[in-house]
């Protein structure tokens, strides 16, 4: 069996082509939603996913005829999408998402079932500025969530760090749900620190080459200090005053931005219930997450920083998962 799972990010979408639970090939291509946004035509974000999606077939040598669906998360399912559906409200189980799974047919695609798998988003009784805390949402990390779940055997509560571009904080009950979200724009921030701002000079675009520890903490030290905006500056005064290096630098900038975004109220969560604590995405961002929250007093083995492998395959995971759990469902159904 042939299946390929979709997932569609604002800047960039990427497709995996998977036989069984093996990952036969991958593509990508800097399309996403903010071009619909731009062109206001779906026109170029199906001819992107078209493209990469015959270019992954056939680095796996298969044909679209091969394909028995195709399982899609993330923007796709924005109001900017292929096919727009409603956040499920916390908390949400995997059967929750499952429920809110919609099905569509592209000629394209010869007509092969497209399943697209719907977001989260907190519950909040009355949206406010005084509520504005608690407003999060999700497309596309709730799949990866579900397949951290499914690939490390994971009981809740447990709180789930996937660092991107966007990083979210994921919380998971006892009932291994999808408890709440929240959301901050490390990566973005990272990325806009270093290539649009004097820092640019500071910092190599690579940012970090390996990790540095010691400048890691210096930078939390520094932000518990004296805030995040400052400590951002004070990369530039390392540079122009002090011994340093590019990567020195790039570490201290890290810590101190992960150590803002760990704020209090998340340390309380983890001292009280979420315990347990599964940090994704990429190296060397997980790793430093894992730096800083051993500096704010917690427990090296309440930490678990997941595999490559395991981030990789997680957000596939789960996305099939739930559309083999309803086309089984189904089945069953009409039998």
């Amino acid at each position: 069996m042939i299946a390929i799972t979709v997932d569609v990010g604002t800047t960039n979408s990427r497709i995996k082509v998977i036989e069984g639970r093996q990952i036969l090939s991958t593509a990508s291509t800097k399309v996403g939603i903010k071009d619909v946004a731009i062109t206001g035509s779906q026109d170029i974000l199906e001819s992107g996913l078209a493209k990469i999606i015959f270019e992954g077939l056939e680095k796996a040598g298969r044909q679209i005829s091969d394909v028995e669906y195709f399982a899609a998360s993330g923007m796709i399912t924005c109001n900017l999408g292929l096919m727009e559906l409603p956040y499920r409200i916390s908390p949400v189980s995997m059967n929750d998402l499952i429920n809110g799974i919609e099905k569509k047919e592209f000629t394209w695609l010869e007509n092969k079932p497209f399943y697209f798998i719907p977001g989260v988003k907190n519950a909040v009784d009355l949206p406010s500025m005084e509520t504005l805390s608690q407003i999060d949402v999700m497309r596309g990390e709730e799949v990866e969530a579900f397949g951290i779940i499914e690939l490390c055997n994971i009981k809740g509560p447990a709180l789930m760090i996937l660092p991107g571009s966007h990083t979210k904080f994921v919380w998971i009950n006892e009932a291994n749900e999808i408890e709440k979200c929240s959301t901050t724009m490390l990566g973005e921030f990272l990325h806009a620190l270093v290539n649009a701002t004097i820092l640019s000079s500071s910092i190599l675009p690579s940012l970090i080459t390996e990790i540095d520890e010691e400048s890691v903490k210096k930078g939390i030290a520094f932000e518990l200090e004296n805030g995040v905006t400052k400590s951002a500056f004070a990369v530039r005064l390392m540079d122009i005053q002090l011994d340093t290096t590019p990567n020195e630098r790039a570490n201290f900038l890290a810590g101190a931005l992960i150590c803002n975004d760990i704020n209090p109220n998340i340390i309380s969560d983890i001292q009280n219930k979420y315990h347990h604590i599964y940090i994704g995405g990429s190296s060397p961002l997980k790793d430093i997450f894992k730096v800083v929250l051993e500096a704010k007093g917690i427990s090296e083995t309440d930490i678990t920083v997941l595999t490559d492998d395991i981030t990789d395959r997680a957000a596939s995971t789960g996305a099939l998962k739930m559309v083999e759990n309803l086309r089984t469902a189904y089945k069953k159904q009409v039998i």
